[in-house]
């Protein structure tokens, strides 16, 4: 005779195997078959992740992975475990090319330095990012052509300077002299050379490879080196280049 004690017993052992069954399976590729889903990731290995619980292979383009991302993830129905990449958060995402332009002309007569309107964009903490700035400017002899960076507070790197070398006066006929390849840090003040005329433009090339702790803004900062009622001109077509790359 069957109780009603009976029925509870198997009404209970019958969920238990089912549930068993069903976390089985869920973890079993030969029964769940090829998927893929979002993990976040609890370690970083050399080519690897965890997340979920398991070791993931990473795809080449899933670059500097980090504890906290993430992460697409996909189980082939063989077994086979990957990673693919981390999703995009709010963050600049990786290897994405920001552009700054000047659509216009600004000129200065001044030697204090202030940040260009244009030139400038707002950097993520924690974060390395490869810096260009492409710079069309002209300026006289007598007052010359200056810049330093805007970096965010605690940001390491040095900043390259590839121009015509302070003092240099290009004529308007040759645009060859002696030129400038120093490397210096972001606020280290840099004076080109010009061809002797606040229209016919120069050109300057910086760049730089900036880690960040904190977010903050990057900026190219220029005026000329003595002030003058004769302006400096930084041209338009002058534009920066921000990628971030870790």
């Amino acid at each position: 005779m069957t109780t009603s004690s009976d029925h509870a017993i198997r009404s209970a052992l019958t969920s238990a195997l089912q549930g068993q069954a069903k976390r089985v399976g869920e973890q079993a590729p030969s029964v769940r078959g090829a998927d893929w889903r979002l993990a976040t990731v609890t370690a970083v290995g050399a080519g690897t992740v965890t997340a979920d619980g398991l070791v993931w292979r990473c795809l080449s383009s899933y670059v500097s992975p980090t504890v906290g991302d993430v992460a697409v993830v996909s189980q082939s129905s063989s077994g086979n475990l990957i990673a693919l990449n981390r999703l995009a958060t709010s963050a600049t995402p990786l290897y994405t090319p920001i552009y700054r332009y000047k659509a216009a002309n600004l000129d200065r007569t001044t030697s204090t330095l202030s940040d260009d309107p244009d030139l400038t964009v707002q950097l993520d903490a924690n974060a390395v990012y490869e810096v260009e700035m492409h710079l069309h400017y002209a300026a006289t002899d007598a007052v010359r052509f200056r810049t330093d960076w805007t970096a965010p507070s605690g940001a390491s790197g040095n900043r390259s300077a590839l121009g015509p070398d302070q003092g240099q006066i290009l004529s308007g006929t040759s645009s060859g002299g002696a030129g400038r390849f120093g490397v210096h840090n972001f606020s280290t003040v840099c004076i080109y050379g010009t061809r002797d005329s606040n229209t016919s433009q120069c050109v300057a090339i910086e760049e730089a490879t900036v880690t960040t702790t904190t977010a903050g803004t990057c900026a190219l900062q220029w005026a000329q080196a003595t002030t003058s009622a004769t302006f400096t001109r930084l041209a338009a077509g002058s534009f920066m280049r921000v990628t971030r790359i870790g």
